[in-house]
């Protein structure tokens, strides 16, 4: 099909349905809530073909002038090999300028991010299934303190010395949806962890902790009182801990690309090691 068939826009509210229909389609575990909040704290563009029906979608986040991650790029399967993944990603990097970018590749989209200039930087496990049992909180050498408005700044810090860069209004929008928990070791913030409902059930992330104990002792504490499905999109400074994680009944059942075009602004990080992305969408 002519490439001059499909139009691009800006992704609108309305739009959202049909972008929830495609994730289903490729069997991503989204819920309309999540589409909201993404969509919400995103940039969106949409393919349109010339009947103005929707054949592809794509979403990034800004988080200042020097990183954006790039996510939810879909185009269901009756539309592909028509050069609409490309057309999307273009938009997308055109958008973005010269902002270092990131994103979570499937095996299926992989070669497309090749061919836009992304390389492979690490990997993301993702771990995920029903709790067993009641989890205990473990004791940690830190005092943990539940996410208010007091701990919140505490919290916007760390993650941007971990990242090097700022997500004040996504991590903010985040607080406000799901709860969280900040560690500190002689009154400084050492860590913390969030849980938000999300796809079959509860996401657990971000995680970011200056050692294993205390994102355990952070996990634990979180999960406390918690029962049901749990995800945790684990990266690879977080390898130590996936064996308690199992033990909590949470296994891991995919291991994805992290690719970056540009410097990958977290490997220089100064803060807290990041143990768990708050999604493979928005890192």
């Amino acid at each position: 099909m002519n490439n001059t068939a499909f139009t691009v826009r800006e992704m609108r509210e309305t739009d959202l349905p049909t972008c929830l229909e495609f994730t289903q389609q490729v069997k991503w575990p989204h819920r309309m809530g999540d589409w909201q909040l993404h969509y919400s704290q995103g940039n969106g563009s949409i393919i349109d073909n010339a009947q103005g029906d929707i054949v592809g979608c794509i979403l990034w986040w800004d988080y200042g002038p020097h990183y954006a991650t790039v996510g939810l790029v879909v185009v269901p399967e009756h539309m592909q090999g028509n050069g609409l993944g490309r057309k999307l990603m273009d938009t997308v990097m055109s958008q973005t300028g010269e902002r270092n970018l990131q994103l979570v590749a499937t095996v299926a989209g992989k070669r497309l991010y090749q061919q836009c200039g992304f390389t492979e930087a690490a990997f993301i496990y993702q771990v995920q299934g029903q709790l067993v049992g009641a989890v205990q909180p473990l004791p940690v050498d830190a005092v943990i303190k539940p996410l208010d408005a007091d701990s919140l700044p505490d919290l916007l810090a760390m993650d941007a010395a971990a990242y090097g860069c700022n997500r004040e209004a996504l991590l903010t929008a985040v607080a406000e949806q799901g709860k969280g928990l900040v560690a500190y070791k002689e009154g400084s913030a050492v860590g913390y962890a969030m849980l938000r409902t999300s796809g079959h059930g509860q996401t657990l992330g971000p995680v970011l902790a200056a050692d294993d104990d205390t994102a355990k002792g952070l996990i634990s504490h979180l999960l406390n009182g918690e029962s049901g499905f749990i995800r945790f999109d684990l990266t690879e400074q977080a390898k130590g801990i996936q064996p308690w994680l199992e033990s909590l009944g949470l296994s891991q059942v995919d291991k994805v690309s992290l690719m970056i075009k540009g410097e990958f602004l977290p490997a220089r990080g100064n803060g807290p090691r990041i143990y768990s992305l708050l999604s493979q969408a928005f890192g």
